[in-house]
């Protein structure tokens, strides 16, 4: 089985190409491979490199290239895709979503989903993806380095002028997490957004601020937005306050996308996604999963809620437009409050 190696558009896997962000792709991968035999055991020959497993985030480049697809014979029976990324823009979306390519994995699922994603929204109602876990976004706060401003309880607090230059959030050169970007720009309109870039010092990736809280480090700020699995990493613990924002945190769904037409294989592939065992690994991993017992899950309906943009926002509005127009608001108050 090939992982880690930049992806060709013209060498897809026939069966599964699972793009997992960093904390689910090492246990998935490892569950997978320990029980492969027995799982494939009763399906015809197959080439282990038809299974693929990436770490979604050093696939950018390849991402920057899904709209080249113009076949659904070039796609994978199974897709594994964090967030809303360019697989729902208006290209691939057209082709491949729009047309019944792909279809809900429901007949592959080992039992039913907990309501209480139903009750979020979380669960797509047009069938046309099936939702695996969600990775939460929350505020962390350093209390040494708020001083005498208050800690915010809301994604809304993160919008007024006491946290200028003192946020942090996922980044990089000049581009700022999308799914916080498109949820916030849904619930606080395109001002929101120019208000929230005027806040952020930075961007950097979520291991790099889980490192940096808590220190005193000229580049660490009272605040940052990041996954909850990297709230729970930061070693200095004294001054660090971890927020589940009252409207909920920021849902950035991993969603499975099957092909309609599916191998009897890729199927077995699926049902592994959606298995209990898989749940519970997402669990682990800070990812709450609508398969899991819930018995210990993050996610509590009443206590801990979740923030979604919407199916509405993803297929009835142009995502990679939207995308563009959520970073350029962004960036033009980062750019305006930057010192």
């Amino acid at each position: 089985m090939q992982a880690d190696a930049a992806l060709d558009l013209g060498r897809m896997p026939k069966h599964l190409l699972a793009m997992l962000p960093c904390p689910l792709k090492v246990p998935l991968e490892e569950a997978f491979l320990l029980g492969r035999e027995k799982l494939l055991s009763s399906c015809a020959d197959w080439n282990p490199e038809d299974i693929r497993f990436e770490g979604n985030a050093n696939q950018s480049e390849f991402y920057n290239k899904v709209e080249s697809f113009r076949s659904a014979g070039e796609l994978p029976d199974l897709i594994v895709t964090p967030g809303i990324s360019s697989f729902f823009h208006k290209d691939f979306r057209t082709r491949f979503l729009d047309t019944a390519v792909f279809a809900q994995a429901a007949d592959a699922a080992v039992q039913e989903p907990r309501e209480s994603f139903r009750l979020a929204g979380l669960l797509d109602p047009t069938g046309r993806t099936t939702l695996l876990c969600v990775n939460p976004l929350v505020i962390v706060a350093d209390t040494g380095k708020l001083g005498e401003r208050e800690l915010p309880s809301r994604w809304s607090d993160l919008l007024t002028p006491r946290y200028r230059g003192q946020i942090t959030m996922r980044g990089h050169q000049g581009s700022f997490c999308e799914t916080v970007l498109l949820t916030l720009q849904r619930w606080f309109g395109e001002e929101g957004l120019t208000r929230l870039g005027a806040n952020v010092a930075a961007g950097m990736h979520p291991g790099q601020m889980a490192k940096l809280a808590g220190t005193d480090n000229p580049g660490a700020t009272a605040l940052y937005v990041l996954p909850y699995f990297y709230a729970r990493m930061i070693r200095r613990t004294e001054r660090i306050r971890v927020i589940w924002p009252e409207e909920g945190a920021i849902a950035s769904p991993v969603l499975l996308l099957m092909k309609q037409d599916s191998s009897a294989l890729s199927r077995k592939i699926a049902g592994f996604f959606l298995s209990r065992e898989t749940a519970e690994l997402c669990e682990q991993a800070m990812f709450p999963s609508p398969y899991s017992s819930g018995a210990s899950s993050v996610l509590a309906s009443e206590e801990r809620p979740l923030l979604w943009m919407g199916w509405d926002t993803v297929w009835n509005r142009e995502i990679g437009r939207l995308t563009e127009q959520a970073n350029a608001s962004f960036l033009q108050g980062h750019r305006d409050g930057s010192p």
